[in-house]
């Protein structure tokens, strides 16, 4: 029969180890406050883990902050460090972008000539 190793890590339970040489470290809870939703979320740690400034809220995923002193560079995994909600772009600003405002210029004389003489048409391009 497999021995159970008993910790801070609830989804490792099988340990190669015999029961008798296994010691059940207790994990330490850190609070986090959300201040969105104004809850507190307790996370179990590693006794030696360091404790990181943020984690994700449990009820709106928000970034909670620690109420103990963080360690200094300690970082969530897996979370990014700017906020990913950016304001979408606008059409002109993706082709500043891409080009020039002078190649654009040359680009819509361009176009302009074309539909001028003839060559390209205004009208939907399907038939």
């Amino acid at each position: 029969m497999p021995a159970t190793l008993v910790g801070a890590v609830p989804h490792r339970r099988i340990s190669a180890e015999r029961p008798e040489g296994v010691c059940p470290i207790p994990p330490r809870l850190v609070a986090y406050l959300c201040g969105q939703c104004e809850l507190t979320t307790s996370v179990p740690m590693h006794p030696q883990a360091p404790i990181p400034a943020l984690w994700p809220c449990r009820r709106c995923r928000e970034s909670a902050e620690c109420t103990e002193e963080p360690d200094e560079g300690a970082e969530l995994l897996g979370t990014a460090r700017t906020s990913r909600n950016l304001p979408p772009k606008s059409h002109w600003a993706q082709l500043k972008e891409r080009r020039s405002e002078e190649e654009l210029e040359r680009l819509l004389d361009s176009r302009l000539a074309l539909l001028r003489t003839g060559k390209l048409h205004s009208g939907p391009s399907h038939r």
